[in-house]
């Protein structure tokens, strides 16, 4: 009796472990998406010039706390961000912008570098707003022209 117990004990060990190590490959598994990039983007068009710029973002880190966003001419979702042909905004401060025939009016809490090779027919306008009453004001102004990008 007793090593019928015995081989009863350990078929349902057997079987508990197999179930416990499929539960914990599943876990691990769904640790491989934890820190891969988020990515967003926004086309703006510009229908006078037939063509779009494109507002994009990176999120990324374990707890997701690095962020970067660029002003692209390049359409493609995921990006290494090129100092050399985008604007490159760093942190999770919003941009606030805007269209006028053939410019694109970027207002932000920070000023990017101007990119040596920016090549487009549209001229990108960066304007920094630099207090929180200036910032407040012009997000009430987002219902009507203006548009925000976080």
């Amino acid at each position: 009796m007793k090593k019928r117990h015995l081989i009863i004990i350990s078929i349902l060990l057997i079987i508990l472990s197999f179930w416990f190590g499929m539960k914990v490959e599943r876990e691990f598994a769904s640790w491989d998406e934890i820190g891969k990039p988020v990515f967003e983007r926004e086309q703006i068009y510009f229908p006078n010039k037939k063509s779009s710029l494109y507002l994009k973002s990176k999120n990324w880190g374990l707890t997701a706390d690095h962020k970067i966003s660029v002003i692209s001419t390049k359409r493609e979702m995921e990006f290494q961000a090129d100092s050399i042909s985008e604007y490159i905004f760093h942190g999770f401060g919003e941009i606030i912008y805007k269209t006028e025939n053939d410019t694109l009016k970027i207002y932000s809490t920070q000023k990017p570098k101007i990119p040596p090779k920016f090549e487009s027919e549209i001229k990108v306008e960066i304007i920094e707003i630099k207090s929180n009453p200036e910032w407040i004001k012009l997000n009430d102004k987002i219902k009507n022209d203006y548009r925000k990008f976080e």
